[in-house]
């Protein structure tokens, strides 16, 4: 039997550029040239494939609690007005509505309540009249 080359888990690349884009949010010290790119590789993941660039998203930078939550939110803006960031997550935007324009608040409430995870598999949940609402309001953008 031959081992296959290349990664050794699926989206292995996905999942590195998704937890070093946190370690340098969670950070005391200033964004740097590293921290923009490996945020850039994140974004690219994202528009490559949404759903799992996503869910790389919530597991390892919006989903745990951060260490510096401050540092966290000033670097994340101060790499968000890199011009090169900011097209992106404006292409990013575009690419999630036209792939999704029916299910987009559907994938997104899925992705927040943690119903679909990146590396298990769960088991089925059905919606109750809450969950419907709340996916109602979320399309509304009423928060």
């Amino acid at each position: 039997m031959e081992i296959e080359s290349g990664p050794y888990l699926p989206y292995e690349n996905v999942r590195s550029n998704a937890y070093w884009t946190r370690v340098h949010f969670d950070t005391q010290l200033w964004p740097d040239i590293d921290g923009a790119a490996h945020y850039r590789k994140h974004i690219q993941d994202c528009i490559d494939n949404p759903t799992v660039g996503l869910l790389a998203r919530k597991k390892y930078i919006t989903g745990p609690r951060m260490n510096y939550p401050d540092f966290a939110w000033r670097n994340r803006k101060i790499m968000e007005n890199d011009k090169g960031i900011e097209r992106a997550l404006k292409y990013l935007n575009g690419v999630v509505n036209a792939l999704y324009p029916k299910t987009k608040y559907l994938r997104e409430y899925i992705i927040d309540k943690n119903r679909v995870v990146l590396d298990e598999v769960l088991s089925c949940k059905g919606y109750s009249h809450f969950d419907k609402l709340m996916i109602a309001l979320k399309k509304l953008h009423i928060r």
